[in-house]
């Protein structure tokens, strides 16, 4: 199931690419910098190989307006069309900074308050009768809202905790934002952005809605050619699903050269120069304005995520669509920036967050005369890996984890790698163990068991108690299907006397037929059961989306 627009689930690459390395958008004669471009070609090929991304842009600007485009791989790779200076990409939650630059405007210009409450500006909204949510706390994703619920969901809107108690990432807050952006503005979002962002910075060939009818202008992007397991390495792709997108949390697509335009306007406001209408003060109150996320050395504030490296500050996002997946990165004291899009699917969990800051610390070094920083790694080495190797045994038979670089998988009699998805989650393309990750169990800090789906295992050697199943909730169970392709299929499990969506996603019961998704005690995301058949539930709804039994 694709928990959330920001990603799971997928499948990979079986193709050959080829690679071109784009010409400058600017005439400037950047000899200086020829190094720091060679190196950051070089790490692009890197990704494109590693991870066989069909199709790469990266875009790179400095503030003296020096601005050049690297181009990897094809705009169709079944058709080997290459990416030119006018292919689309969408940019994904990236979009979500430009909404937000939207209201700031109409703050500057005294149309609106940020500290209002949501509800007095536009009552139609339905959130729960007397919550104290503000403007800002939309824009900082603390309002307890849903990650990814209809906007309409039955019954209305929920929360799940007072307004900045916790920091939950929403898109639903701002597909309300974009509303929010209309009613103020009184025209369509997609004109509000090429109005008052990309005309002003001269973004000719940017779209602030991503239609139907000007498909044929975009590349072309790839999902797992079986959606319905978790995403591995290795596997086939297949051209992913066309979705219209007019709402403010991702509807902006864009070509590199044009976000080389929008980053010199962040690092320029960041820097207290203002810009698009935001006086110089307001502009930097707005791109440093940042609360604390749930994700440590990252805060976050009016769409922009603040993260930092080696002593280095930077402004940063990353966008997820169902055929896309984006990154930028600005130097905040440079005020250099990189912006890169490749056309695989978010739910492959890939984003282009190493190359664009990558291309960033080099282009800042080589521009101040110091050393080329080292590029990261693409596969970290996996620490302690010794302490997952041994035979794990269960109600279904026993599986062997044997060691090596990488990880080996027995069962059945086959055999197959592992791959670390980090916090003691692997993925392997073992026929047996496709379908869910592998989740490996701790106590007291030593691995003692893994769970797969519906499986446990306990580690051989270790004092590891499988719990009981629980026939009630085992009958809650199943394979429940959304045909958006935003959410697709939902495998709800029961393993060791607790539900499931597949592997590593829990659910707490609440109340009668009301449950709590993920780990967090404050989580706002909420699922139940309905329409029962002998017992069994036919519609699962997830956080106001349903999904209905399809169980094979």
């Amino acid at each position: 199931m694709h928990i959330s627009r920001r990603g799971f689930t997928g499948g990979a690459l079986s193709f050959a690419l080829g690679s071109q390395l784009g010409v400058p958008v600017f005439a400037q004669s950047r000899s200086d910098l020829a190094p720091a471009l060679a190196a950051i070609r070089a790490y692009g090929e890197a990704h494109h190989r590693r991870f066989g991304l069909p199709g790469l842009t990266l875009g790179v600007t400095t503030p003296d307006g020096f601005s050049t485009v690297l181009d990897f791989g094809y705009a169709n790779a079944d058709a080997r069309s290459p990416i030119t200076a006018d292919t689309l990409f969408q940019i994904g939650s990236i979009s979500k900074s430009m909404t937000s630059t939207l209201l700031h405007q109409f703050a500057a210009e005294g149309r609106l308050n940020l500290t209002d409450r949501i509800s007095a500006i536009m009552p139609e909204f339905p959130l729960p009768r007397g919550n104290a949510i503000t403007v800002q706390h939309m824009l900082d994703h603390t309002a307890g809202l849903p990650g990814d619920s209809p906007l309409y969901p039955d019954g209305g809107l929920w929360t799940a905790y007072a307004p900045g108690a916790h920091w939950h990432y929403s898109n639903t807050a701002y597909e309300m934002l974009g509303k929010l952006a209309e009613h103020i503005g009184g025209k369509p979002l997609s004109q509000l952005l090429a109005e008052r962002i990309f005309a002003p910075l001269g973004m000719r060939r940017s779209h602030g809605a991503i239609i139907g009818a000007e498909r044929t202008m975009y590349a072309q992007g790839y999902e797992a050619a079986d959606p319905t397991g978790v995403f591995v390495w290795g596997l086939p792709l297949a051209p992913a699903a066309w979705v219209d997108v007019t709402f403010g949390a991702g509807s902006v697509a864009s070509t590199a050269e044009d976000m080389t335009r929008y980053l010199r306007f962040l690092a320029g406001a960041a820097q207290g120069r203002g810009g698009l209408g935001l006086p110089p003060e307001q502009a930097r109150s707005f791109m440093m304005h940042a609360v604390p996320s749930d994700t440590p050395g990252m805060s976050y504030g009016n769409g922009l995520m603040h993260v930092g490296n080696v002593g280095r500050s930077y402004l940063h996002h990353t966008g997820g669509m169902v055929s896309f997946s984006s990154s930028f990165h600005v130097d905040v004291a440079s005020g250099v920036g990189a912006f890169a899009s490749s056309t695989l699917s978010a739910f492959a969990e890939y984003r282009p967050r190493l190359l664009t800051r990558f291309a960033v610390d080099a282009l800042t070094n080589a521009a101040a005369g110091r050393p080329l920083p080292a590029p990261p790694p693409l596969d970290p080495p996996l620490t302690n890996a010794a302490g997952y190797v041994g035979v794990y045994s269960g109600a279904s038979g026993a599986i062997e984890v044997r060691p090596g670089g990488p990880l080996t998988l027995v069962a059945n009699g086959q055999s197959a790698p592992l791959q670390p998805w980090g916090d003691d989650i692997f993925r392997t393309t073992h026929p047996a163990f496709r379908q869910f990750s592998l989740l490996f169990e701790r106590t007291r800090g030593a691995i003692t068991g893994a769970g797969w789906g519906p499986l446990r295992f306990a580690r051989q050697g270790s004092a590891a108690q499988l719990a009981p199943s629980n026939p009630a909730l085992a009958r809650l169970a199943g394979r429940y299907v959304n045909d958006s392709p935003w959410v697709g299929t939902a495998i709800v499990v029961e393993r060791g006397g607790k539900l499931w969506i597949g592997t590593e996603t829990p659910m707490a019961r609440l109340g009668d037929n009301l449950w709590r998704i993920g780990e967090e005690s404050w989580s706002p995301e909420r699922a139940s059961f309905a329409n029962f058949i002998d017992g069994r539930p036919q519609t699962f709804i997830f956080s106001g989306e349903k999904f209905l039994r399809h169980d094979i």
